[in-house]
């Protein structure tokens, strides 16, 4: 029988590596999607004007997990295709998705991006847009959820924005 034997190099080595290396990229992404809701919710509570019409300041979004379903279905089907679409591959619009991740909606809006690495520069790129900007901003929107999906070298981003039918 074999003895391995680490010596204090090794031990002291391993003891060195910064723990967000044994992070999953699921508990990597979860915190950029956190940043990005707060950093929208940031934007909600101080009003913006989206290119002509100003929007006053408006109460927080709150995480849906099924709206983040529909989110993470529709980032990962675009990065697999390698395509920026609001139709999904099986030709789904955002309410049929939302819809089919259980979530009964009486309006929802959805943002998509691609090639962006960071959320500040996703969320920048969608408050340059105005129909983007309008989504974020619109007030009727109570509940959000998000998603990223990363493959060849590009990242596409879903935001998917929702107001309850109750």
């Amino acid at each position: 029988m074999k003895k391995i034997v680490l010596t204090p190099i090794i031990i002291c080595l391993i003891l060195l590596i910064p723990a967000d290396i044994y992070a999953s990229a699921k508990d990597r992404d979860a915190v950029i999607l956190k940043r990005l809701v707060e950093m929208i919710n940031e934007t909600r509570s101080k009003g913006r004007a989206c290119r002509n019409r100003i929007y006053r300041p408006s109460v927080p979004l709150k995480w849906d997990e099924r709206l983040a379903r529909a989110a993470r279905i529709h980032a990962s089907d675009m990065a697999e295709r390698n395509m920026l679409s609001h139709k999904g591959g099986d030709r789904s619009d955002p309410g049929e998705r939302i819809r089919a991740s259980g979530y009964r909606w009486r309006a929802y809006g959805e943002n998509i991006g691609e090639g962006y690495l960071k959320p500040e520069e996703i969320l920048s790129a969608w408050l340059r847009s105005e129909g983007h900007c309008e989504n974020i901003m619109n007030p009727l929107f109570r509940d959000v959820g998000a998603a990223l999906a990363k493959k060849s070298g590009k990242t596409y981003w879903v935001l998917v924005l929702g107001t309850p039918s109750d």
